[in-house]
């Protein structure tokens, strides 16, 4: 049986905890958040793909989303579980939204959830501590430690694209679970959903740009309703 065009797993999930994220200090850990899902679905993000070309010269990938305030904050919530319990492997958010060109933002298991013994120095984050703030519509133009930016792959499901058709067909957004940008770009989507936002357009640029993202990540373009080019998810005239 099909799932409703507003069925979302988030919210189930992760919608109570996220609306109830107090003004102040919040400390996520394993006791405070459900550890993830490998597989569930949500109809309620609307992600169309892109490119941004710079200098007529300098082309890289991109995808826009669009999604409610709500919704953007339990992503955050999820992406911050994913973090701290490590997805079971890969937990998958399948997106249904009929329209959407971007069907599935798969979070993988980082390398300390690994059996393969580690060379070196390896860590786990065991807590995320966030108080609530205001963020910019290119958040970290300033940030010269790019270590620290989010990194986002369009890719496949299988992650390994060759021939022409299957680059035109690349559905899939990949994310490593413990990157320590994964962990910013959850505190920018609960910073954007909050109540008190005033900014609702968020561009996430590449080093050709306002850099907002890692190396060689796909940028990443986010709306929300109250921006100049907001569509809504639930409108079936999209």
């Amino acid at each position: 049986m099909p799932l409703p065009p507003n069925h979302c797993d988030l919210a189930t999930h992760y919608g109570a905890l996220a609306a109830s994220l107090p003004d102040g200090y919040f400390l996520f850990d394993r006791q405070t958040v459900p550890a993830p899902p490998e597989n569930f679905s949500s109809g309620c993000i609307f992600m169309p793909k892109a490119h941004k070309a710079y200098n007529s010269w300098v082309r890289v990938d991109a995808v826009w989303m669009f999604l409610t305030a709500e919704t953007c904050r339990q992503l955050g919530v999820f992406l911050i579980a994913c973090g701290l319990h490590g997805p079971p492997s890969r937990a998958k958010l399948r997106l249904t939204h009929p329209k959407s060109e971007i069907r599935q933002i798969i979070v993988r298991e980082g390398m300390q959830h690994r059996l393969d013994p580690p060379y070196g120095l390896r860590m786990a984050p065991v807590a995320f501590g966030y108080s609530p703030g205001q963020e910019q519509k290119f958040p970290w133009m300033y940030d010269r430690c790019t270590c620290r930016l989010p990194l986002l792959a369009l890719s496949n499901e299988e992650d390994c694209v060759g021939a022409d058709h299957e680059w035109a067909a690349r559905d899939t957004i990949w994310i490593e679970s413990e990157h320590p940008g994964t962990f910013r770009l959850a505190e920018l989507l609960l910073n954007a959903g909050s109540p008190s936002n005033e900014v609702f357009e968020y561009a996430l640029e590449g080093e050709a740009g306002y850099r907002s993202v890692a190396p060689m990540s796909t940028e990443l373009k986010i709306y929300l309703p109250g921006a100049d080019f907001w569509i809504d998810p639930s409108d079936p005239s999209i």
